[in-house]
């Protein structure tokens, strides 16, 4: 699914009672890029109705990220997220540093209490180890725990750049970021 800004209800409309009698009638399938869900979990979502699973996470007032691991992970590692808001301040100077641990799916939900709308890079990492920074190793400084960005910006042989992690967040938004490995 890769990372980026996932936007509460894309693609879901408001299921009513006349749309509950053919849900009911025929099982649902919900796919949204790699999850599947069945009408058991779906509930009172309609017939042939495609939304974002990560919407559940939705607050209408606040943004919210959530991040994702590809990987098996102890549950209740700490998962820390940096929020920048400008190419000058990128991962140098976050406006906000946040943590909340993974749950048995691999699952961390952040909400972004007091994040205007606007543009705005992340950083994340899984700390391994509990000790609270990201650890690295004695060649080139490479992390030695799983990081990501935001939009799917990668470092290469290079730090990625502002313009590269940078997504649109507003109230409502879940920014969905995945770590690989």
């Amino acid at each position: 699914m890769g990372i980026g800004v996932l936007l509460a209800g894309f693609g879901a409309a408001p299921a009513r009672a006349a749309d509950m009698a053919a849900t009911e009638a025929a099982p649902v399938e919900i796919i949204t890029d790699d999850i599947i869900a069945s009408d058991t979990v779906a509930g009172d979502i309609a017939a042939g109705t495609v939304v974002n699973l990560f919407s559940v996470y939705t607050d209408p007032a606040i943004p919210v990220a959530a991040v994702q691991t590809t990987f098996d992970v102890v549950p209740g590692k700490a998962v820390r997220l940096a929020v920048y808001d400008s190419e000058e301040a990128f991962l140098e100077n976050a406006r906000a540093k946040l943590q909340a641990p993974v749950d048995a799916r691999g699952l961390a939900v952040l909400p972004l209490a007091g994040l205007e709308a606007g543009e705005y890079a992340f950083a994340v990492y899984l700390d391994l180890n509990g000790d609270g920074k990201l650890n690295r190793g004695k060649f080139l400084g490479r992390p030695k725990e799983p990081v990501a960005f935001s939009n799917g910006a990668k470092a290469k042989l290079r730090k990625p750049r502002f313009d590269e992690a940078k997504v649109t967040v507003e109230p409502g938004s879940v920014v969905l970021i995945t770590l690989n490995d």
